[in-house]
């Protein structure tokens, strides 16, 4: 199949990101775009792991920009008219049993791609449901005062009004993303990131047979995605975790080489309402035995982790 961005408005576009928790989930509050570096030491620079500060920080933006978000995922499923499926979300009863920090880390990814979907579906029990688990996973992490008593009760009180517990999910996130880079765990972001993206990928190819051609193109889309987490993920100095994640990621890196994106040059124009059209842009290329092969690695490296 040979799909391309033909036409859409920045405003819906704009709409799309201005819903996106799990995208604050990892990019900082509050962040102001960084000033160009005088000649100096700094410039060249590296942390500990191998990479200079401010790149990384550029590489956690530059994956969240690249739609990868489960509430993005889960809007997208909204509109194709798939029904909510209870049966594809992690298992509440299963978070107990991670005990080690990267199993914690992971799965509070997932657990929030959980989190997403719900709130767009207006599951609302069930999204102050897998807030708690987020909670109980972050008191494992160290950051359990972020997700307080006083905040479920608040999501609790607002659980009839999707909106609001958009916004309480994506206030969370700032803060738990600020509170992870206080407490120099950038590679626990890492891991919450491949397991928030895993998730919303894994929601997303669950019912394919009756996708739109805007969902299918949106799944094909997430190679670009996938060449920046593992870029992320190999820019850390390697640990048996990391290790673990990218050797799961493989086949679905594999599955993802079926689908071509060829750059075409973007050019904007105003329509005659006001709104900005942007015509040409990416073209993808897939077919339907990528899809079911994307569908079917996604599903083994989520299932690998979400046990």
């Amino acid at each position: 199949m040979k799909l391309k961005h033909d036409r859409f408005t920045l405003s819906l576009r704009l709409a799309t990101w201005m819903a996106l928790p799990m995208m604050f989930f990892f990019v900082g509050c509050g962040e102001t775009p960084e000033a160009p570096a005088a000649s100096s030491t700094t410039e060249t620079a590296m942390d500990e792991e191998g990479m200079m500060p401010a790149r990384r920080q550029k590489a956690f933006k530059k994956i969240f920009h690249a739609v990868p978000s489960p509430i993005e995922t889960a809007l997208l499923l909204e509109r194709s008219g798939i029904r909510f499926d209870a049966g594809a979300l992690h298992s509440l009863d299963n978070a107990s049993g991670y005990a080690t920090t990267d199993l914690q880390s992971v799965n509070l990814g997932i657990y929030a791609g959980d989190l997403s979907y719900s709130v767009i579906f207006n599951q609302n029990q069930q999204s102050v449901d897998y807030l708690n688990t987020c909670r109980r996973l972050c008191d494992g992490l160290g950051v359990g005062d972020i997700i307080s008593a006083d905040l479920i009760d608040r999501a609790n009180n607002n659980r009839d009004i999707r909106d609001s517990l958009v916004d309480i999910v994506t206030e969370t996130f700032y803060a738990l993303n600020g509170r992870f880079r206080e407490n120099g765990m950038e590679e626990v972001s890492g891991l919450m990131a491949a397991g928030g993206w895993i998730e919303g990928v894994y929601l997303g190819t669950r019912n394919l047979n009756s996708s739109t051609d805007d969902l299918k193109l949106r799944i094909a889309e997430q190679k670009m995605t996938l060449e920046n987490l593992m870029g992320l993920l190999r820019s850390y100095t390697p640990t048996a975790a990391l290790t673990d994640m990218m050797t799961a990621l493989g086949p679905v890196e594999a599955a993802f080489a079926g689908v071509t994106i060829t750059e075409n040059a973007a050019a904007a124009t105003a329509a005659e309402d006001g709104t900005v059209v942007i015509s040409g842009g990416p073209e993808v290329n897939y077919d339907e035995a990528t899809l079911t092969a994307i569908s079917e690695s996604i599903a083994a490296v989520r299932n690998q982790y979400a046990k």
